[in-house]
């Protein structure tokens, strides 16, 4: 496999191809998701919308089911199982023509999500360490802006080319994107034992052997003080994500009175930008410790919001110009914390419990996205400070929190008393050179090296 600059992993190339395949079929049929049950049935658009809302309201549970299905068996199995149940969803779709099957086939797909969410960060920990577990996430990063560009793109001109009939050919080759990433994934080859298991022991054999010690489960994360801290601050942060898709077109056409095609040309700016800048900007700034990247990002978007309301203030031209430093700099805070966040989660997380941690912590946009169109609506209605204000005074309060709580998560390999499957020693680096960049001090911290094995 050519490297395009791509870490070097285990099984890179099985590993990479899977999400590009799966990700340009999402791209492919994105646009039309919505649309094709307006096409196949004779609902409005109110009943399908409260339809795909009741199916991704019952999803919303399974995420925490499916970080106990990775620790009870296996991230392969359920990063697998999340490809074959999303297929099985968009299967149902054709069929979908009255308003139960429409929820059903929406929770399908969305339960497929959470369980991919939920798996693919933690089967990156087995394949990647150190900063090469940022670098895995920010290459992800930029795969899946890449193919979900390419693969709208081909949507709109297969759209073009077969009209409505396009619809159930992109469904179809959607299915298909995602049978043919479960096959690829179905063929990686993950550790038979996780760090700090005995090599061919079971979890119940151990458990026997360390009568004594409890078994970790959801009661360990839930008491993670630090860590379920850490989640909810994060939480607050992904408001900040919804600036290009949801805020800035009402915004922007609405408020400021710009053309219709400015959303469109502001979210194109963001996407490009992530796609060429993703993966060096990630190599940057290895030498920053993750929890600092996650707070200056709550402080550029501070920032972000404070321009976005003073650009009001300028006439129109001049206001599109400046909207485009403003949005770039937006994408620089998603581009340094993304990779940095999944990275800090999956290096605290013990190797036992470390689905529950992930799942846990991926719940911060499902339950962000349940109240952001809330809180846009909101204050959309009400004019560009209150915008501003809201989602600036939460990005700013995202920030304080997280300094007050990531700097407290303790490495996964903490002395003391370990749940079982916990790591208790760190591997070497990959290169003497990355011993460095794989601490992340914060402060009281010791500079002991510590694992910080990885995931996005």
């Amino acid at each position: 496999m050519i490297s395009l600059g791509l870490p070097r992993i285990p099984q890179r190339g099985r590993i990479f191809s899977s999400v590009f395949i799966d990700t340009f079929g999402w791209g492919l049929f994105a646009p039309l998701a919505f649309l094709y049950f307006s096409y196949n049935t004779g609902l409005s658009f109110s009943a399908i919308g409260s339809a795909v809302s009741a199916g991704t309201l019952a999803a919303l549970p399974t995420a925490l089911l499916a970080g106990w299905l990775v620790d009870r068996f296996s991230p392969k199995a359920v990063l697998v199982s999340s490809n074959l149940v999303t297929a099985l969803g968009y299967g149902l779709y054709p069929f979908a023509s009255e308003w139960t099957l429409i929820a059903v086939a929406t929770f399908l797909v969305m339960a497929g999500d959470r369980l991919y969410w939920a798996s693919w960060p933690v089967i990156v920990v087995d394949l990647a360490s150190g900063r090469k577990l940022d670098a895995t996430y920010a290459a992800v990063g930029t795969i899946k802006n890449f193919t979900v560009a390419t693969g709208a793109l081909a949507s709109s001109g297969l759209t073009v080319v077969f009209g409505h009939g396009a619809a159930d050919l992109v469904l179809a080759l959607n299915v298909v994107t995602s049978l043919v990433a479960a096959v690829l994934l179905a063929g990686v080859r993950i550790p038979a034992t996780r760090p700090g298991q005995k090599p061919g022991a079971t979890e119940e054999e151990e458990q026997e052997e360390n009568p004594g010690r409890p078994a970790p489960g959801w009661r360990d994360a839930f008491t993670d003080h630090a860590f379920t801290g850490f989640c909810f601050f994060f939480m607050l942060l992904t408001f900040a994500w919804a600036l290009p898709s949801t805020i800035l077109p009402a915004y922007a056409v609405e408020i400021m009175e710009l053309p219709d095609w400015t959303p469109a040309l502001f979210l194109g700016i963001n996407s490009v930008a992530i796609m060429l800048a993703q993966m060096p900007v990630t190599a940057r700034v290895s030498h920053v410790p993750r929890q600092r990247l996650i707070v200056r990002a709550g402080l550029i978007f501070v920032v972000v919001f404070t321009g976005l309301y003073l650009v009001t203030k300028v006439p129109a031209t001049t206001a599109i110009v400046v909207l485009v430093p403003v949005m770039l700099t937006f994408t620089l805070g998603e581009m340094i914390s993304l990779p940095a966040a999944n990275a800090l989660v999956a290096s605290s997380a013990p190797a036992a419990i470390r689905g529950r941690y992930m799942s846990l912590f991926q719940l911060s946009w499902a339950v962000s996205g349940l109240f952001i169109p809330l809180l846009a609506g909101f204050v959309l209605d009400r004019g560009a400070l209150w915008v501003c204000a809201a989602f600036g005074g939460i990005a700013l309060l995202a920030a304080i929190g997280i300094q007050a709580t990531a700097y407290r998560i303790a490495p996964a390999d903490r002395p003391g008393p370990t749940p079982r499957g916990a790591k208790t020693g760190a591997p070497p680096p990959d290169h003497p050179s990355d011993e460095a960049a794989s601490l992340d001090l914060g402060p009281g911290q010791s500079t002991r090296p510590v694992s910080t094995k990885d995931v996005t």
